[in-house]
Parts: structure tokens; sequence; C-alpha cells
């Protein structure tokens, strides 16, 4: 059969893919090349027209594309206008999943494929039959459904065959979704397209002729660039939002710091898959479009190949990765420059690789950086010329203090027995046990290299460990990260990285799924209940921010914060949480000598606020010891002592650890 090698090295991929995640240490690089957005000073945040900068700007290009098959009349070129605009629309689901999520997908057109296959097939209507023998696993027969609702289910298809695709290949970071969605691609192109149940028996295209959609006539090549210019401002306005919403947080939160998101209860998998599945859908949609303006589907040569696959990257890294906005310039340049100037010399060069070098190695956050500079120039000059205004306050009706909780009845909050971990050989942390009651400060010190994170990691759910882990009563030992977190369980990191490309307050704004999840659909359709919890959460940011004098630095990115800020933010974000036990891993390294003695105060109040107890690791011995309860001290992985700060102090093993001796030799030195 053609193509079947093609399919048959796919599957080979997709296994080798998920055998891969079983045993491969997770990635932790990421990259983004979107340019950052300046915010709008808070004294200019009353001014309507600087806030709506963007929305008045959009509402022009809307308004000059919407007339633009006025003043050109031929059909031939309302079809190329119309090619613009289903190709920016999936364009943007490589925002979603590549400029938002992190992970570079090189087969976005074999899932136009499949949309616009299943568009057709659905409606002429499709036997599904499948089985061997006389015994028939699926066999139906689907009458053809209306042009419209067609459409609707090639976008489902599409978004069915990515999470396939993504399951596995999304269980890791890397390269391993590009591997996965290229063999994708060429199996799509060489064998899938093929099959009867997209083929109808056809060799070169599948017919897909348009008929009016909800009463609207759209069987004219102008009727139908309309209608395409109404999705695509859909999806465009829905993007957008879901950007500006937790669904975008989250997902540009699980790219940058998955460990991070985890502890504030994300779940990156889910997340990531959501992005992946959103992002096949759209492009599933633009393909149907794509094929009801050429009223065919051709399976061979052009449209839906992996040459188009690779050319939707191009487009989004034009316009800006990670710009919904910027996911349209790129494809008004790739593909509308040539449909414009047809007969131009000049153009071939504007989008060939020669073009395309100068431009990045100029703006190198793509088209839209251009527009982000215009931008900024503009609030730069009313920031210079117009007066004082006050920004208005909006503040939630709910009530946004920390929930009050009842007291847990167990005399250890955490408790670990014989808890154990291994990187091959090596024994990273060797049969630990420790408690943390009620109300209590445990330290835990040792050397660089004693195991004191690792421990922190088996504790969280971050590493696989041997042993018990219990939180408030309840065994963990089988949760993962963000379970642990849900049931109470909070962490700081040593590196303090957070969230690069969110702001203070986005990543507060994460850290607040703790309290009330974002619901995906919801959210896309702007449901008023999703709308309202948009707002209380909001409330929240801005009380934990004021709580914490985070004022000046709330729409800063935490990438530009020092290392002593970036510190508060994550004991912000613990307050969001709300956490009933903190392991926080050296909250003071990196800081300043004046910025670290304050700290001692202010992890205290945060005990006090949140009546929570702690886990700390610290380095600075006047500060573990002047806060902690009890204190744990290991080496190479072990407990060596374990009670009272003083008494830890003194104990003999404790010294030999820190200075290199035996107990023989400080009790010879004592004497």
């Amino acid at each position: 059969q053609a193509g079947l090698i093609d399919m048959l090295l796919f599957v080979a991929v997709a296994v080798a893919v998920f055998l891969q995640t079983r045993t491969a240490v997770t990635e932790t690089a990421t990259f983004s090349f979107a340019p950052r957005v300046r915010p709008i000073p808070p004294r200019l945040r009353g001014v309507w027209w600087i806030r709506h900068l963007g929305t008045m700007a959009g509402t022009i290009l809307l308004v000059g594309a919407a007339l633009l098959p006025v003043v050109v009349t031929q059909p031939s070129r309302h079809l190329l206008y119309t090619t613009v605009l289903v190709f920016a629309i999936a364009a943007v689901s490589l925002v979603v999943v590549t400029g938002w999520s992190g992970q570079l997908s090189l087969g976005q057109m074999a899932f136009a494929g499949i949309g616009a296959l299943t568009s057709a097939a659905a409606h002429r209507g499709f036997e599904m039959d499948v089985g061997f023998g006389d015994t028939r696993i699926v066999d139906f027969r689907l009458l053809g459904v209306a042009w419209g609702p067609s459409i609707l289910i090639g976008a489902l298809a599409a978004a069915t065959a990515a999470a396939l695709v993504g399951l596995g290949a999304l269980r890791v970071r890397g390269l391993l979704l590009a591997v996965s969605t290229f063999a994708f691609a060429l199996a799509a192109q060489q064998y899938l397209y093929r099959r009867p149940f997209f083929s109808d028996g056809r060799t070169d295209s599948v017919p897909f002729e348009r008929t009016p959609i909800f009463g609207l006539d759209v069987t004219s090549a102008r009727g139908f660039y309309w209608f395409c210019l109404v999705v695509l401002t859909l999806v465009v306005v829905v993007v957008g939002r879901l950007r500006r919403t937790g669904v975008g947080r989250n997902t540009i939160a699980v790219r940058d710091n998955a460990d991070n998101a985890a502890a504030y209860t994300v779940r990156g998998r889910r997340v990531q898959l959501t992005a992946f599945a959103v992002a096949g859908g759209l492009a599933g949609l633009g393909g149907a479009l794509l094929a009801g303006a050429l009223e065919t589907v051709p399976l061979t040569e052009r449209l839906f190949q992996v040459d188009d696959s690779l050319q939707l990257v191009a487009m989004v890294v034009i316009g800006g990765l990670g710009s919904v906005v910027g996911a349209v310039l790129g494809a008004v340049w790739v593909i509308g420059l040539p449909a414009f100037f047809p007969d131009n010399d000049v153009v071939p060069l504007l989008t060939s690789s020669m073009g395309l070098l100068i431009l990045l190695l100029y703006f190198p956050g793509g088209l839209v950086q251009v527009g982000y500079s215009a931008r900024d120039a503009i609030v730069s000059w009313a920031e210079r010329r117009l007066p004082e205004h006050r920004a208005p306050t909006i503040r939630a009706e709910a009530e946004t203090s920390l929930t009050v909780r009842e007291p847990v009845a167990v005399d250890d909050l955490l408790t670990v027995r014989d808890l154990s971990v291994h990187f091959g050989g090596i024994t990273a942390v060797d049969r630990v046990s420790l408690h943390v009651g009620p109300d209590e400060v445990v330290g835990l010190i040792g050397t660089n290299g004693a195991g004191k994170s690792t421990l922190l990691n088996a504790i969280g759910g971050y590493v696989d460990a041997e042993g018990t882990v219990e939180l408030l009563g309840r065994d963990v030992t089988r949760f993962d990260a963000a379970t642990r977190a849900e049931h109470g369980l909070g962490r700081t990191f040593q590196a303090a990285t957070l969230f690069p490309e969110l702001t203070v307050r986005e990543t507060l704004l994460v850290a607040l799924e703790a309290r009330r999840r974002t619901r995906f659909l919801p959210t896309a359709v702007a449901w008023p209940g999703s709308r309202r919890v948009e707002r209380v959460r909001a409330s929240e940011a801005v009380d934990l921010i004021d709580f914490l004098g985070l004022g000046r630095y709330a729409d800063s990115y935490t990438a530009d914060l020092s290392t002593g800020t970036r510190r508060i933010v994550e004991l912000a974000a613990l307050l969001a949480v709300d956490a009933r036990v903190l392991c926080l891993d050296e909250p003071t390294a990196g800081v300043a000598q004046r910025e670290s003695e304050a700290f001692g105060p202010l992890i205290l109040e945060i005990r006090r606020e949140l009546g929570a107890s702690m886990v700390v690791i610290e380095h600075d011995m006047p500060l573990v010891m002047g806060i902690s309860d009890r204190i744990y001290c290991l080496d190479l992985g072990q407990v060596i002592a374990e009670g009272e700060p003083e008494r830890v102090r003194q104990d003999p093993l404790v010294v030999a650890s820190y200075l290199g001796t035996d107990a023989r030799a400080i009790d010879r030195s004592d004497a």
C-alpha cells in the first residue's frame, strides 16, 4: 500500500517517544521569542484611549479588511484574500502550542488536512465499517450534515487527533513533540489522506462544495471572504481572551517552570495537552475553511503537506511568536504580499529567506514588535504631556481574605518514614524519617550535597522515592506534586526563577488557581461566572501585593526582579496557595545580607497568617537557629542529628560534618 511505510514509521516514533517519557529525565529548557509589552504607567490607566490603543488599531485594520473586496471586485482576488485569512487561523493554532506552551509542532497543516477531509466526509455522508472476518467492531452509516456543522465536526476531529498525538510526546519537553508531529505529517500526507473514509475512493482531490450556512449565502467568493473574516475575528478575540485569563497564564507558567506551576496545583501535562488539542482544533478549523474556499480538498502536491507546516512556523516567527495578532501579520506577510502584489519583483525577495533574515535581524520579536514600539512611543508621549489621572479601582464583591480553616486533629501535619531516593547507583537520600507538628518550624541543615533539596523534592512529589509521606494524616506517597499541593503542601525553590515571562501580578494569579480553578469552556465563551471568578481572583492578587509591599513591582516581569524581590513574590504565592505545610528551600539564597536579616520576621509572619508549619533549608545559621523549633542535620543523605537548635549546634557529628573532622578530634579539642 502506498504510504504504509510512512505510517508504520510514525507508529514506531510514537511508541519510542512514549517509552522515552517513561525513563528520561524531564528537561527544563524552554524558549520564548515573544517581545514583552511595556505596562501602561499607573497614572495613565484612567485615560480611555490609552487603555484601548490596541483595540482601536485592530478596529481600523478590521474595517480595512472588510472594505477590501468592495474596492477589489475580481472573484479570483477574493479567493486569494480568503486564503490569507484561513492561513492566519491556522497560524493562531501554532501561537497556542509553540508561543504559549513552548512546544514546537511541525505538523499543524496535517491537522488542518484532517479537519478538511473530515468536514468533507461529514458533509457528503460516510459509512464506517471496521472489523475482521465476520466480527464487526464499528459498523454504521452517517447521512450528510449541513455545510456549517461539518466545519465544526472537522475542527473537533483535528482536536482529537492532536490530543492523541500529544498524549505521549507532551509528557516531557524538548524536541519530542517536533519529532512526533513531523512523523505524523509525513504519515498523513502519504497514507492517512488516502484512506477510503477521507478520500471516498478518489486519488487527486475530494469535493467540498459550499452551501448556505445558518441562512447566510457564502457561495460567492466575496460572501465567503466576509464569512472567513468574521471567523478569524472571533478566533482572535477568543484566543486573546484566553491569554489574559487563567488558561493562558497557566500554559505559560508550565512552559517557563513546570515544577513551580505544580507547586501551585497546576497540572502541567493536562495544561499542555489542552493547549495542543485547542491548537489542533484551530488548525482543523482553518483547514476546513481553506477547503471550503477551494471547494475541494487536494490530496497531493499543494496544501496540507509537510512544506506547508514549515511555512506556518515561518509565519508565526515572522509575525511574533506568542502574539495572536502576530500570527495574522505573519500570514499577511508570507501569503498576503504575493497575493496583493503578484507582478512585483521585490515581494518575492521580502518573503524569501533573505528578506526574512533581514527582518528578524532588525526585529527579532517579529512584525508585532514594530506595533509594540509604536505603542510604547505613544504611551511615552502621553506620559510626558498628559496631566495626572487616577486609575479606577476595581474591587470584587466577594470576600478576599484567607479561608478560615478548622484545626487538623493529627499529632503531626507532615510525617516522613524511611524515605530514600536513588539516581542510578547513587543514593541521594537514605531512609530519612522526620515529622513536623502543628505550628512548628523545622530547620534542615547540612553541607552542600547532603541531600536536603532532594529530600524536599521527594516530599513534594517531584522525584521518585521509596518510603512513606503523610500529609495532614493522609498518605500522599502515590500522589503527584500538584495533588500534594492541593492537599496543603506549599513549596519554594532554591533558584527562585518563578515564571520569567509572567508579571508579578500574573504569577500570583497562577498561584490563586489553588483556590478557584479556571475552566476552559466557560472562560472561552466569557461566561458570566468565569468573569466573576477572574474579578475575585484579581482582587485577591491586589490584596497579596499590598500586604507584602509589592505594589511598585506588580506589573514587572519576574525575570527583571532582584533575587530578594522574587523571594518575596514566592512568599506571596504561598499565601495565595493557602498551604498548611510550607517547604522552603534556602529562602535567603542569593539575597543581600541586609535583606536576609528581614526574612526571618517575614517568614514567621507568613506562618502566622497561614497558621502553617514549616520545613526550612537554610545555610544562614543565625537565621535557621533563630526561627526553628527543631533542627534536622543531614550528611550524605542520612539524618545524623535531630533536636532543639542548641542541642544540634553542639552535636559532635554536626560539627564534624561542617568542619570536616571526626568526633574523636572534636572531643580532644573540647577537652
